[in-house]
């Protein structure tokens, strides 16, 4: 019956499969492709319920809604964040449901329930590690400043852009800080603070630079060239542009660089160059027109309105305003109909269409009377709240004056209190002194105990090594000896002296691999063996390992074959490596006859690599299968009588677990054997 046997620690594959699915979800998220990213997610919710990995399930399905929200499914990801805020209340992913909740309700256009869904995420930042919550914190402020300039609250924006560029910086996430620099100097720049514009997304720049994020690097020069173009700088404007083009038709050679082009194409039109600015203009105009981009449209349009009318081409001017004033009404966008409308009224005033110019006029002035009431009413509705908060304030002030006289009165008998507190913290201080130097003997015989337990288990461990060397040695030295006496003596013949050395040679060899094993395991057991992981050549261990096992090999007749690529590399220590190497390899030939064989080989996973030995020796049989782990004892007869250390296997297993890989074998009895070893890709 064929036998299957995986070490304890492989069972940990299952929560990798797990992570890997969810970082797969997230390369396809990045990239657009929302199905696949969907796939992985699912998949990775697939495993983690069926192992009942609460945390994985959870963590799964944050990327599956971060998916739905990028896909603009929102009333999806709403509903699912609900059912996750149920299932999982103890997660650690609490927090990000809520961040996740705030951003599907931001591009809902409900900039109030955004808010609250980010403040509630604030509550739950204390159940992630400390470094975490601090980049959540980072996080959440900044997007809390967001959806505070959405609502036109621009000194709390600004507030909560600078709190998460503190958090973000204690939290050492250049990544958040490249976003931060980048969002807060877009928000100084709407508001004409251009100076400090340009500084914040200079920083950006520079941290963005430094780490070689691309897509940060065009943000942060698209949004430089707007400031650069707003300052009048216009030939720093286009470079900049030039060079965000470049990086974003390098990120996304199937996306159209439509909004470069028309912000290249608006810098021109400022700087007179207008034949080119319109050819630029016009090319925008066709993307947004190819990919529906509305907002694009009417930009675009408008631009080009402006443009013709500086040049006297107002027939030209009138045609393109009118589609932009359409397209603003079709988004309600009260602000950029304006614009446009008084554009408008302009053209047609050039062209001498009175009538049309006076509708538009009309039209305009209306729209700003309405403009104008909805202003005086939030005016209004601002004093009636400073009038309440100075209604507060008085009644503050007033019950502070009460306060003040009731202290007055009280401040003889605080005294007294006071006194009374003393006295108190006096004896409870004595009380403290007293037990903590009743509790610091005790914490000294305390260690004192471990101590001696330790230096008691040390002492065993020694024992034990004294106790297997004479045991393992006594025997092949003595035999040993007992040749060299027949050689001095000149007893043997020659042949009978070449079969001896030969015997000799192998005795030699086993002693040899016995006492490796041994002293390795001594130093195991007493200091520890210190891991170096460092890339190391697959290929040149084996054959190394190979090489020293080759005169017992051909002794008993079996072949010894190899099949790895020559520069293929591994994550492990070297001298490790080759240790497990030798066990695996020694035991195969240890375990085979004659005409049988020894296969080493490999197979390839996405981030490790499976080191295959394989037997066709007589196997392992179902009552010790279990053992060859386990036991730092165990050993069993080879085909020729051969004995081990009995430690090889265990310090196998140990090493292959540190370096953090995974051991297992297959094996039927009669048929062979294979060891599989499972170490990181370099």
């Amino acid at each position: 019956m064929a036998y299957t046997y995986h070490s304890p620690i492989y069972q940990e594959a299952d929560t990798v499969r797990v992570n890997e699915f969810i970082s797969q979800s997230n390369q396809a998220n990045f990239a657009g492709n929302y199905e696949e990213a969907i796939k992985f997610a699912l998949r990775a919710h697939s495993i983690a319920t069926a192992i009942d990995y609460m945390e994985g399930q959870a963590k799964a399905k944050t990327h599956l809604i971060d998916v739905y929200i990028n896909r603009e499914d929102f009333q999806r990801a709403i509903d699912s964040l609900n059912k996750a805020i149920d299932e999982f209340p103890q997660s650690k992913q609490m927090a990000q449901f809520y961040n996740l909740m705030g951003s599907t309700y931001g591009n809902m256009g409900q900039p109030f329930e955004a808010v609250k869904a980010f403040q509630t995420a604030m509550d739950y930042t204390d159940r992630l590690p400390l470094q975490d919550a601090d980049r959540m914190k980072a996080s959440l402020l900044h997007n809390l400043a967001t959806e505070y300039e959405e609502t036109g609250q621009q000194e709390k924006a600004y507030q909560n852009f600078l709190e998460a560029i503190e958090y973000a910086k204690t939290a050492k996430d250049s990544t958040m800080l490249t976003i931060a620099y980048n969002n807060l100097g877009m928000s100084y720049g709407n508001n004409d603070k251009l100076e400090k514009s340009l500084y914040y997304l200079e920083q950006s720049l520079e941290m963005a630079e430094a780490r070689n994020l691309k897509l940060d690097i065009y943000r942060a020069r698209q949004n430089m060239a707007n400031t650069l173009r707003d300052m009048g700088r216009f030939e720093e404007a286009l470079n900049n542009y030039e060079i965000a083009e470049q990086i974003i038709r390098e990120l996304r050679p199937n996306t159209p660089p439509a909004i470069i082009l028309h912000n290249q194409g608006n810098t021109l039109a400022q700087m007179g160059n207008y034949d080119e600015a319109e050819d630029l203009l016009l090319e925008s105009l066709e993307m947004c027109e190819n990919m529906g981009i509305q907002q694009g449209i009417y930009f675009n349009n408008h631009v080009l309105g402006r443009m013709y009318m500086e040049q006297n081409r107002s027939e030209e001017a009138i045609y393109r305003l009118n589609i932009a004033i359409d397209v603003a009404n079709e988004f309600a966008n009260i602000g950029l109909l304006q614009d446009s409308r008084e554009l408008l009224y302009q053209a047609l005033s050039m062209a001498n269409r009175y009538e049309d110019a006076y509708r538009t006029l009309r039209e305009f002035t209306a729209t700003k009377d309405s403009l104008y009431n909805i202003e005086k009413e939030r005016e209004l509705a601002q004093l009636e709240n400073q009038l309440e908060l100075n209604r507060q304030s008085e009644i503050n002030r007033l019950l502070q004056e009460k306060q003040e006289q009731q202290a007055q009165k009280l401040q003889s008998q605080r005294i007294l209190i006071v006194a009374a507190v003393l006295i108190i913290i006096l004896v409870l201080a004595i009380l403290f002194i007293m037990r903590k130097t009743a509790r610091e003997k005790e914490e000294i015989l305390s260690e004192l105990r471990v101590r001696k337990q330790e230096l008691e288990k040390l002492n065993k461990a020694k024992d034990e090594l004294f106790a297997i060397i004479a045991h393992d040695l006594r025997s092949p030295l003595t035999s040993m000896q007992g040749i060299l006496e027949l050689i001095k003596n000149n007893i043997l013949s020659q042949g009978d002296m070449t079969t001896l050395i030969e015997e000799l040679e192998s005795s030699v060899q086993k002693n040899k691999e016995v006492m490796e094993d041994l002293l390795v395991w001594a130093k195991e057991q007493l200091s520890g063996v210190e891991m170096e992981i460092t890339e190391v050549n697959i290929r040149e261990v084996t054959e190394g390992v190979m090489s020293s096992q080759a005169f017992v090999a051909n002794k008993k007749g079996v072949s010894l074959n190899q099949n790895i690529e020559k520069d293929l590399k591994i994550k492990a220590d070297y001298n490790a490596l080759k240790l497990i190497l030798r066990n695996l390899i020694s035991n195969s030939i240890k375990y085979s006859d004659k005409g049988d064989q020894v296969d080493v080989s490999v197979e390839m996973n996405t981030d490790s690599i499976i080191l295959m030995v394989s037997d066709t020796g007589i196997g392992i049989s179902d009552d010790i299968a279990d053992k060859i782990f386990e036991s730092k004892s165990f050993t069993n007869q080879g085909t020729n009588k051969e004995m081990g250390s009995g430690f090889g296997l265990s310090l196998s297993k140990d090493f292959v677990e540190r370096m953090n890989g995974n051991i297992w074998f297959e094996s039927e009895e009669g048929v062979g054997t294979t060891f599989y070893v499972e170490l990181p890709k370099s």
